[in-house]
């Protein structure tokens, strides 16, 4: 595929999707909660649909009404089949803790091989404390749940490689009778991921209570819910990444400036690079370039930024550091080594730092370059896409984007200007 260059005297708005973070935690907290819950807004992609068919296969059904999902929740999981997870690492690692609570008998996943290559230790650790066991293989897994009913959840768990982890344990733990507590020695990576965990709580009616180094969640207060999902800040980030190399005012909506999505930090991070950042409403943003100077920032609470921003960097005035990328490896691909792969596709120059630094040189492209491999990750592809915006280049396997944004490509176009 040829990436499409700017093209056009101005940027066209931009309608974001649904959060992909959001609607997946919406979705099996509306499984658990009893009664019938209502979606609106969510996400359409194969990430959200591999939820959703994984509750199906589970005996609870996701209907569509319209634009909404519809869910009769508050039974307990009964597997039918084998759970296709395909390369969804939140369809995994959220349903892994709740079907090893309250499944009956051995549940079966089968996905794709770098999903099972991920980090999956410092969870099934803590879930075999209860006496839950887990038969991995190469492209899936056998879970076999805890022997007798539990009550009440409390562990210690290293969640040091990802912070799914206690999400998908504290979301289990909303539906036991007496409620759990979790534990960690040290902060996990992506802490703002807790927080949209804890919004989401609250969302279908569980206050719990989040603190440094230990989460309180009380039992059986999930309650059905009419869920709105909010636009997404990963999603939009490309989109506000090419008014900041274009030099030119985009807008996106609908987002929310007080969002506890740990990607509205993209804003802060082009505004230090000199790029302007106003609010035309309580759901539209609008952000101008041009970028007048490098950043230097951490991504330790929103590592999914790293990919936009790297192409982002190679395209600015000045050099750029990012710094909090150590779960970047662990990715769909890595993406620390795509990241500074991108770079020089760019014609920059990249360094990679321990596995949680990436310093980028931004140089002139070169002449011949073969087309970028987004090595089968959406992430990397909404990057290439920002780097081609001024001298345009050839992208391997465009269709990868179907993972969160299947639509992204016609979007990408409709804001240039592009006719289908």
């Amino acid at each position: 595929m040829h990436l499409p260059t700017y093209r056009t005297a101005r940027l066209n708005p931009v309608t974001v999707p649904g959060s992909k973070s959001v609607s997946n935690r919406a979705l099996l907290l509306a499984a658990m909660a009893p009664g019938r819950s209502r979606i609106s807004g969510g996400l359409e992609a194969d990430d959200t649909r591999r939820m959703r068919d994984c509750l199906g296969s589970l005996e609870i059904h996701v209907q569509r009404a319209g634009e909404t999902w519809v869910i009769q929740g508050g039974a307990a999981p009964n597997p039918s089949g084998v759970l296709e997870v395909g390369a969804s690492g939140t369809t995994l690692r959220f349903l892994l803790p709740w079907l090893a609570l309250k499944a009956k008998n051995p549940v079966h996943f089968h996905g794709d091989s770098r999903l099972f290559e991920r980090p999956l230790g410092g969870l099934l650790s803590a879930l075999s404390t209860l006496g839950v066991s887990w038969n991995g293989f190469a492209e899936g897994g056998v879970l076999h749940p805890v022997p007798s009913p539990i009550s009440h959840l409390d562990l210690a768990v290293d969640s040091s490689a990802s912070s799914q982890f206690l999400t998908g344990l504290a979301m289990a733990a909303a539906c036991l009778p007496d409620g759990g507590q979790l534990r960690w020695l040290k902060p996990p990576p992506s802490t703002s991921y807790l927080q949209l965990t804890l919004h989401c709580l609250e969302m279908f009616g569980c206050s719990a209570q989040l603190n440094p180094e230990r989460w309180i969640i009380p039992g059986h207060s999930l309650t059905a819910r009419n869920a709105q999902i909010p636009g997404d800040w990963s999603g939009a980030a490309a989109f506000l990444c090419a008014g900041a190399v274009l030099g030119l005012p985009i807008t996106a909506s609908p987002l929310d400036p007080a969002d506890p999505q740990g990607d509205r930090a993209i804003l802060a991070v082009l505004g230090s690079a000199g790029c302007q950042v106003d609010w035309l409403d309580s759901q539209t943003v609008c952000v101008r370039g041009p970028l007048r100077r490098g950043f230097e920032t951490s991504l330790d609470l929103c590592p999914d930024l790293g990919p936009v921003l790297t192409a982002t960097a190679a395209l600015a005035p000045e050099p750029s550091v990012l710094t909090g990328l150590q779960t970047l490896p662990h990715k769909e691909c890595d993406r620390l080594e795509a990241s500074a792969e991108l770079v020089r596709w760019l014609g920059g120059e990249a360094t990679v730092v321990g596995d949680h630094t990436l310093r980028i040189v931004p140089g002139p492209r070169p002449g011949n370059h073969p087309p970028f491999d987004p090595r089968n990750d959406h992430r990397m592809a909404f990057a290439a896409a920002v780097g081609a915006l001024r001298c345009g280049g050839e992208l391997l396997n465009p269709g990868c984007v179907a993972k969160t944004l299947p639509t992204f490509w016609d979007d990408w176009n409709a804001m240039l200007g592009i006719a289908p």
